[in-house]
């Protein structure tokens, strides 16, 4: 049976202080991120927020867009307003180059807190004899498996193929081909109810999809493979009823995305 109780570990953390408009920030959805805001004509300040806590952030209007490498799912469609997917993704296994899996073990399974690898281990029989160990974010996650203070880690395979790297710090570690875990979308999220602010970011990324922008993005950070190949099928902001909350970030001049790090979605330089 799949132990359900909490590890008491201390994840890891990669440690970065800076927020708000760093120069410093980098990352596919800050880039992104960045274009869509100049192209609208606003500024954009990138809020660092706990993944787990992502929707009470959002609720609370703290941030006004949650644009991190967020996987599209049914219910945060129906707790959120989400866009149009502009990223495939899968869900892996990370572990040391040295290790054989045998799920009849109990292995230590490192995942971050509220995020689509924490769904997989908890809803995948495959780790019914395992124990979770919650962590932050998904490099606390990756950090565990390299200290050994978890056997397996579930990320992002756009992460994991970026920092599993042979000229890396986590080059003993490998991403485990043997088992399919869940295939995905990345989507960005607004509150409940802003249907306007997602049609105008809807509407901007196609743009920039039309002209180029994005596509060079992807490239700077080796995730062309990774796009959708068309980003249409969304409502327009001219045929939605709600416009207020475009309207108040227009007046306000700013836009505020929530982020957690993690490479080469969001970093520091």
């Amino acid at each position: 049976m799949k132990n359900k109780m909490k590890a008491v570990l201390i994840c890891l953390p990669l440690l970065f202080t800076s927020c708000g408009e760093s120069e410093n920030f980098k990352g596919f959805d800050i880039d992104l991120a960045r274009k869509t805001s100049e192209k609208l004509g606003v500024k954009v300040k990138f809020q660092e927020i706990e993944w787990d806590m992502k929707e009470t952030e959002l609720a609370s209007k703290n941030i006004d867009l949650i644009w991190n490498g967020l996987t599209i799912t049914d219910s945060r469609k129906e707790a959120m307003e989400i866009s149009t997917p502009y990223m495939t993704n899968q869900q892996v296994i990370v572990a040391k180059k040295d290790v054989t899996l045998n799920f009849e073990n109990n292995y230590k399974v490192a995942f971050e807190a509220g995020s689509a690898g924490d769904d997989v281990f908890n809803d995948n029989d495959l780790f019914d004899n395992c124990t979770d160990i919650s962590c932050e974010t998904q490099s606390s996650a990756l950090m565990e498996v390299k200290a050994g203070t978890s056997d397996l880690a579930i990320i992002d395979s756009v992460m994991a193929g970026w920092y599993l790297k042979e000229d890396s710090s986590f080059k003993d570690l490998k991403m485990v081909s043997d088992f399919n875990l869940t295939t995905e979308y990345y989507g960005i999220a607004a509150r409940k109810g802003d249907k306007g602010l997602i049609a105008k970011v809807n509407e901007t990324i196609k743009s920039l999809y039309d002209d180029g922008t994005v596509t060079n993005i992807a490239n700077t950070y080796g995730l062309k493979d990774s796009l959708v190949t068309s980003f249409s099928n969304f409502d327009t902001y001219d045929k939605v009823n709600e416009t207020a909350s475009w309207e108040y970030i227009k007046n306000r001049g700013e836009l505020i995305v929530g982020f957690t790090y993690f490479a080469p979605i969001a970093y520091i330089a």
